[in-house]
């Protein structure tokens, strides 16, 4: 039985995204042939159009997003149907759409084929279309909802979206990206500390730290000016990112005055950077409410936090809250744009180490129990026939 993964970017680069590659691990262990056609839209990036890789065929289609006003949804249709004609040509015995940006070439393909149409809803597309272009947010929210109707089971990333799909009528699961809990380091009291004074820490100092892809929406302004009224012990250790973002990031850094007090890994493989997130007194997934989409998705690094027994502030936004608080009791919430309030979510923390234990506890049995990978998988399994060996419902 033949799959065929359609992504809107490359499933390896500029890093491995976490949760197809799940997918297909799932699907390859229940004996299926697993496909991945990818939209790359950096006509510089020198990877091969068609390679065998970790036992997935890999085909990577080169096109430059269309633009400019009315060209740009006459060219967008034109892409789709590109990508329509390669799956077909694949002729996949279910299709499984990463994202709305390419679930119209999906439906084209399956409408063609008359195979299962699994959609995976990472975000609240139409809301972060609509940060950029109002118009296109409306345009890709009618799209999703005409769409929509070809689908044959929908995947998403919170209670919140789930109910939308809901309400139209679909099956939903909500599933996460999480980690294994083998993957997570469980690094002893010294060799922690080792490690931390490896990393110029002193033995007094509390560590405070983002892990992750530093990305546009991460609200660093913010914790600058927070960490500027602490006191110097209080330092700001930024685990991961890409080279561009770290090198704008250093550049606020020095604007703070704070250079001696923010460290950088730059990018890292996955082992070093949870073992790095593993030295962190706490972890930060602060972001600005830059859309509807902030509010209700949750970042991969707060399940990171979670897996590692990382006590965690958070922006309190409704998807964050439930999980990091209401459900699991490891988090901390604020208001995104208060310095303040996030100072004193740290000050409290780094003077109640009998809470942090607490919260490390508690963050550790929720992982366990609930949204390590192993659990999620369960999870994935259960929601429908493709991914289970017997093929049954």
């Amino acid at each position: 039985m033949r799959v065929c993964i359609v992504l809107h970017t490359d499933l390896f680069h500029p890093w491995p995204v976490l949760r197809p590659m799940r997918e297909a691990e799932v699907l390859r262990s229940a004996g299926r042939e697993v496909h991945v056609v990818s939209w790359i839209k950096d006509l510089a990036a020198d990877w091969p159009a068609h390679e065998v890789r970790d036992g997935l065929e890999i085909t990577r289609i080169k096109l430059a997003p269309p633009r400019g006003g009315w060209k740009r949804g006459v060219g967008y249709r034109g892409v789709m149907e590109r990508f329509a004609g390669e799956i077909v040509s694949l002729k996949p015995d279910a299709i499984l759409c990463h994202d709305l940006e390419m679930l119209w070439a999906s439906v084209m393909a399956k409408r063609k084929l008359g195979v299962p149409l699994l959609y995976h809803a990472h975000e609240n597309w139409p809301a972060m279309v609509s940060e950029r272009s109002f118009v296109e947010g409306l345009a890709f929210g009618f799209l999703e909802r005409r769409l929509i109707r070809d689908v044959d089971h929908v995947y998403t990333v919170g209670e919140v979206l789930a109910s939308k799909y809901r309400a139209w009528g679909k099956p939903v699961t909500v599933q996460y990206g999480s980690k294994g809990l083998a993957e997570m380091p469980r690094m002893t009291g010294d060799s922690m500390a080792a490690r931390r004074a490896e990393r110029g820490f002193a033995p007094e100092d509390f560590v405070v730290g983002i892990a992750g892809s530093l990305g546009r929406d991460e609200a660093l302004p913010v914790i600058l000016e927070a960490l500027a009224a602490l006191p110097p012990a209080t330092k700001l250790h930024v685990v991961g990112g890409l080279p561009d973002r770290i090198a704008s990031a250093r550049t606020m850094v020095s604007g703070f005055g704070l250079a001696s007090r923010v460290s950088f890994t730059g990018p890292l493989p996955t082992p070093a950077y949870l073992e790095e997130t593993a030295l962190l007194d706490v972890g930060l997934a602060i972001f600005f409410p830059t859309s509807a989409n902030q509010r209700y998705v949750v970042p991969l690094k707060l399940f990171d936090y979670m897996g590692l027994g990382v006590p965690a502030i958070v922006s309190d936004f409704p998807e964050m809250r439930r999980i990091a608080i209401e459900e699991c009791h490891f988090g901390v919430p604020v208001p995104p744009k208060s310095p303040h309030a996030l100072r004193d979510a740290i000050s409290g923390l780094s003077g109640d180490p009998a809470r942090r234990e607490s919260m490390r506890r508690a963050a550790l049995a929720c992982f366990e129990h609930t949204f390590a990978w192993e659990r999620q998988r369960e999870i994935l399994e259960a929601s429908h026939p493709i991914f289970r060996a017997d093929g049954r419902a």
